[in-house]
């Protein structure tokens, strides 16, 4: 399983080489969101199969867990290779790039 910083995450979304899945619950997209694709976690195995699977996706949730479950299953259940976990969650690219930022 591979984890992915914020800083390349960030590079990577900028030169489209990767899509962000943002698993969280509405609520929490609602607080706060970097973009990508909503698809909430319990959503995954109904729309795997409809995925690309030669995109590059970066899973995340406020603080990688929720991702690392995800990652697994489209590894392991769907067969994905290229896909990564947002390190630290979007608590982590906030402690990155907006350290003022209050995380919920």
């Amino acid at each position: 399983m591979n984890r992915i910083t914020s800083e390349a995450c960030k590079q990577l979304l900028q030169n489209n080489e990767a899509e962000l899945i943002d698993i969280r619950e509405p609520w929490e997209v609602e607080i706060c969101s970097i973009g990508g694709t909503t698809i909430q976690m319990h959503k995954i195995p109904e729309v795997a199969d409809t995925m690309d699977k030669s995109k590059y996706y970066i899973i995340l949730c406020k603080t990688g867990r929720r991702a690392e479950s995800v990652a697994n299953l489209l590894e392991c259940a769907h067969g994905f290779q290229h896909v990564a976990i947002l390190e630290g969650g979007i608590t982590g690219w906030f402690e990155t790039f907006e350290p003022t930022y209050e995380m919920y």
